[in-house]
């Protein structure tokens, strides 16, 4: 007889279609009778969704007295709690974001009384590759899967591109199974053992016995698992996940009746993965990824720079804290836009809050440094009421940088003197002259903790220039000098170059852009084009009449340029159908003009920077912009958490559904990085974006396309009649603000395929466009001559660098097929090479400031830098 494990669950959405406060509350209400359920001994062991914010929100609202008996429920193993803090997207947040879930959350569940080891991940809309390492590095070497899989059983081992591997556990039909909470649920196990029976190779059985935000039947647990026993050839027993696991690598583990299988997951063959939501409420991955960059790019580099020059302390909590807050955005009917409108504009006030942490700690290592005081009465560079003679260039990245640096600088000028300019003194006193994008008279706000807030009437700068070989982690400082500055010129034309690229508008509104280097040339670039969406905050969906509206050029385009430095601005128009008629079908006949202002930026670099402003007035709309690759491919390239994947070029597209299956998925994930370019690598493009995370390959007669989701629009959380798929995914509820009326701005960056620089390279840029370098207040009481870590090979990427007690810790990871030799220049003594969870794995030889290493294929590597070693 094979044996049922019987895992009592319930799967909890913080926010979805009902409120966080709305929800949290009826946890409380769940948890009352999981409590009685526990307290009874009906239910011996309650598993709380693979995740602590939602007991974290619950034991805020509670007395002592009740949370020590939860606390008391999970050290005894009856109330099964963690690995992650929550249940986060994997498409749509970053691989840092993901390790820092599974690094607060196995914390916090441990000091609660103990964490579950599984890696479990039962309804994210598909699977990252590297999801097989993270978890192997948290030592966790299993996963419960269900969206996405693409299964021949029910177990099967799961590998990342560095070969970790994971036994997988795939659901078939699926974690939503109160089949005990069944008026007869005799009939409802025998029915879901009929289904799962043929998926197993082993003699044991899962059913997970709970759903969404749901409690276990009031009826004695223990006597309906009674009434159970033998149905389906079936003894069934309550058990927990980790017990399922044991029971189950007895029987196949070492056998070989376990198949592989490699990289990311995001089949909808067995059921639906709501693809479209990599494009649903823009606006939200945009700011999710503008506070991933500035919390990983700037402020814990920064923190981490202050504290190890300084010997300082840094607030490990209060950095803690402003993960969390922003992991709270991170759930997959959070990020993913797919919650009602209350949800989603709570996301946007976390993010303001975010905002508010990230800018105080940025000047709190200033203070910590050195540079500038918050003090009337203290000692710095910068009092609160001067203005910014003296400044800084913070290098984030553990590399040396070459590129433009943008910033903004108070000068205190009198009125008569507004707009004269400047020119800076380096630290060798070289002069170099910037270039003024912008200055304007404005008043600058400060308030001193020891004095009275106050106004100061300056000139508030916008100004750039080139910088060559900043040290990796290095702060540079600078003086301003006042004297004739680099003033942008305006020119009546409509182009603009630099030594790598020649951009022509032209009279349909769009780019011609040539590479001098290759002389490839790419036309119809950007073009930005309407069509109807008829579908919901999960899939994208066309109506039956489906008019097509590209954008018009309004008028001449504003050329300026100086030195290096060229912009130009331009603005479309659409005249869109305002929304769709009431049977769905088409259009109304009704009109509405949206704008899109197009501002392009060229430096000496060999990409080009683009910024879209839009002003949407349409409903039931897609805005797409389309880069022309230049060729015919076969696959296309983009980065992933951990990744740089390929990708076939899924050109088919198919639109009507049958009943519970959606359309195969062509839309594919980017994280910030995608490429096309053809077999012979001599034609394509590249492009880097911030928050614009859907691309599609379109194929075409001559060429073929990418065509960047920019908005889309819609009006319902879930419809059940859309063509693209066969029925509901969530309440049938409306939710007008993802129709995305209003203004919303995305930067991104465009460069031609060119053979010369790896992706590894194209990687890089993509960070440094995310990430630039800070222009700072004030100078350093201690200016390293050279930075904290420089690190010499191109094709590492970073994600972390951020503080330790007596150092800080560096990330980086390789996303080439071959193995990396690093050499890495440091003013630290002590280096270790650590895994995820935080075991020391080596200690490495460092001499005279220089060490090296070795990073394998796709492998995450971790390492503490100290100022001496901790013996001593």
């Amino acid at each position: 007889m094979k044996t049922g494990h019987i895992v009592f669950h319930t799967h909890w959405d913080r926010e979805w279609y009902l409120p966080f406060e709305t929800f949290r509350h009826r946890f409380m209400q769940v948890m009352d009778r999981i409590l009685d359920g526990i307290d009874s001994k009906e239910i011996d062991t309650f598993v709380l969704d693979g995740q602590v914010a939602a007991l974290e929100d619950y034991l805020i609202e509670n007395d002592d007295e009740l949370n020590n008996k939860v606390i008391d429920y999970i050290k005894n193993g009856r109330l099964v709690i963690g690995p992650w803090y929550v249940l986060a997207d994997e498409f749509l947040v970053s691989g840092e974001s993901l390790i820092r879930n599974l690094e607060i959350g196995m914390k916090k569940a441990e000091q609660l009384g103990g964490v579950q080891k599984v890696g479990y991940l039962p309804d994210t809309f598909g699977h990252i590759g590297q999801m097989p390492q993270l978890l192997n590095q948290f030592q966790i070497n299993n996963s419960f899967l269900w969206r996405g899989v693409l299964p021949e059983k029910s177990e099967f081992v799961w590998k990342a591109p560095d070969g970790s591997s994971v036994l997988a556990i795939f659901l078939p039909d699926g974690y939503y199974q109160p089949l005990l909470n069944e008026i007869n649920p005799e009939k409802a196990v025998q029915s879901f053992t009929e289904k799962v029976l043929p998926w197993t190779d082993s003699d044991q059985l899962l059913l997970p016995n709970g759903g969404d935000h749901l409690m276990p039947s009031l009826k004695g647990m223990k006597e309906v698992i009674d009434s159970i026993q033998g149905v389906g050839g079936v003894h069934w027993k309550q058990s927990s996940l980790e017990d399922y696991l044991r029971d189950v690598r007895k029987i196949l583990v070492g056998t070989d009746r376990l198949p592989e299988h490699q990289g990311e997951m995001r089949s909808n063959n067995h059921f639906y993965i709501l693809p479209n939501v990599l494009s649903t409420r823009t606006y939200l991955k945009e700011q999710n990824q503008r506070m991933e960059d500035k919390l990983t790019g700037h402020v814990e580099p920064l923190i981490a720079y202050a504290s190890f020059i300084n010997n300082h302390r840094f607030r490990k909590t209060y950095l803690e804290n402003s993960w969390k807050l922003l992991l709270e955005n991170h759930p997959h009917d959070s990020i993913c836009g797919c919650s009602v409108d209350n949800v989603h504009r709570e996301m946007e006030t976390r993010t303001m809050k975010l905002e508010q942490r990230v800018d105080v700690s940025i000047a709190e290592a200033q203070e910590t440094l050195g540079m500038r005081t918050g003090l009337v009465s203290g000692l710095a560079s910068r009092y609160p009421f001067d203005d910014d003679k003296y400044f800084s260039v913070f290098n984030p990245h553990p590399w040396n940088y070459t590129g433009f640096i943008k910033g903004e600088l108070w000068l205190n000028e009198q009125e008569e003197e507004f707009g004269k300019g400047f020119y800076l003194h380096n630290k060798k006193g070289e002069r170099i002259s910037p270039i003024v994008i912008k200055a304007e008279r404005r008043e600058l706000f400060a308030s001193p903790r020891d004095a009275a807030p106050d106004f100061k009437s300056m000139t508030k700068y916008t100004f750039g220039f080139h910088c060559a070989d900043l040290k990796g982690l290095s702060m540079t400082p600078f003086e301003v000098k006042y004297g004739e500055s680099n003033q942008l010129k305006q020119l009546e034309r409509w182009n603009m170059e630099n030594s790598s690229l020649f951009i022509e508008l032209e009279k349909d509104g769009t780019l011609t852009m040539l590479d001098k280097k290759s002389g490839n040339k790419i036309s119809g670039l950007m073009n930005i084009y309407s069509s109807m969406d008829a579908g919901d905050e999960y899939n994208y969906s066309p109506p039956i009449n489906d008019p097509v509206t590209f954008a018009e050029l309004a008028e001449v385009p504003q050329v300026f340029e100086n030195d290096g430095y060229s912009t130009m601005e331009y603005r479309l128009l659409l005249n869109l159908p305002k929304q769709l008629n009431k049977d769905r079908t088409g259009p109304v006949n009704e009109t509405v003009q949206s704008e899109v202002t197009i501002y392009l930026q060229l430096t000496e670099a060999t990409h080009m920077n683009v910024s879209f402003h839009i002003s949407n007035h349409a409903s039931d709309q897609r805005l797409r912009a389309i880069f022309p690759i230049g060729t015919s491919i076969h696959q296309s390239k983009s980065d992933s958490s951990f990744e740089w994947v390929t990708r076939p070029a899924k050109k088919k597209e198919l639109v009507d559904a049958k009943k519970g299956t959606e359309v195969p998925v062509v839309v594919e994930p980017s994280h910030s990085a995608i490429m096309g370019y053809n077999d012979q690598r001599s034609q394509g493009i590249a492009l880097g974006q911030r928050g614009l995370q859907e691309y599609q390959v379109i194929e075409k007669e001559q060429e073929d396309e990418m065509h960047l989701t920019l908005l889309r629009s819609v009006g319902w959380l879930s419809r059940d009649d859309l063509r693209t798929r066969g029925g509901g995914a969530g309440p049938r509820l409306e939710t007008p603000e993802a129709q995305c009326i209003g203004d919303y701005s995305f930067d991104l960056i465009v460069t031609p395929f060119n053979e010369t620089k790896s992706e590894a390279q194209w990687l890089r840029t993509v960070k440094e466009f995310r990430v630039p370098p800070l222009v700072l207040s004030g100078h350093a009481e201690s200016q390293e001559e050279k930075g904290l870590l420089t690190i010499d090979e191109q094709n590492l990427q970073w994600s972390a660098v951020c503080p330790v007690e007596q150092g800080f810790k560096c990330r980086l990871w390789n996303p080439t097929d071959k193995e990396i030799v690093f050499r890495a220049e440091s003013t630290v003594r002590h280096v270790e090479k650590w895994s995820l969870n935080g075991e020391k794995l080596k200690e490495i030889d460092i001499q005279n400031g220089l060490w090296k290493d070795t990073v394998a294929s796709h492998e995450i590597v971790t390492y503490i830098l100290m100022r001496q070693h901790p013996d001593l």
